[in-house]
């Protein structure tokens, strides 16, 4: 069996990458995708922290080293030759989904709840505080998600945006501008990471 990090553009520089149990990885390359793998560490599975952030370090190390990375969730275990095939079988699939994502970065935008009880006087004022607060945020939210490739966007006034590398400047000053333009809310950005929330949709 071997643990399946992420899938990559063949020709990806893996070495000195050390995965789960600190085996090193390797790409399992089909034409121009490729799975980076390793063997599978133990003979059971556990999600203990050092192996979830081994995991992500792969991810990440990968993130620095290639333009296009599909995250694979933590835990997928298969043979070798089952793996290969099912890559084999959908290529122009995986193909698809790395070009969807490749020279962009993952950001995550979210709005803590804004502290307006100081300043509401009644169950009604502090509503129309909150929703007005909301408000500012889904649009901010909205002006963000037309600079990127895609978004994904929660339920709880939370997002997550593809964005071009080249389209990263504008995106954070954006954010930046916001931020200052609205010192009552706590807005927080996160990233750039890989495209963790594009992996499964892109």
């Amino acid at each position: 069996m071997i643990h399946v990090y992420a899938f990559t553009s063949a020709g990806v520089f893996v070495d000195g990458i050390n995965g789960v149990g600190c085996l090193p990885v390797e790409a399992c390359a089909i034409e121009d995708v490729a799975a980076i793998v390793s063997a599978a560490h133990g003979s059971g599975f556990e999600a203990t922290t050092d192996a979830l952030l081994a995991h992500g370090r792969v991810v990440e190390a990968l993130h620095d080293r290639s333009d296009a990375v599909l995250p694979v969730r933590f835990g997928e275990r298969i043979t070798r030759h089952a793996l290969m095939t099912a890559v084999a079988e959908q290529l122009p699939v995986w193909q698809a989904r790395l070009e969807a994502v490749r020279g962009c970065v993952e950001f995550g935008v979210r709005m803590l709840a804004p502290p307006v009880v100081a300043v509401a006087t009644s169950g009604t004022d502090y509503m129309r505080h909150r929703q007005a607060a909301l408000e500012q945020t889904d649009t901010l939210l909205a002006e963000l998600a037309r600079q990127a490739r895609a978004s994904v966007l929660a339920q709880d006034h939370a997002a997550a945006f593809l964005v071009p590398v080249k389209q990263r400047p504008a995106f954070e000053r954006a954010v930046a501008d916001f931020t200052a333009a609205h010192p009552d809310l706590t807005l927080v950005c996160t990233g750039p990471w890989a495209p963790y929330s594009f992996a499964e949709a892109s």
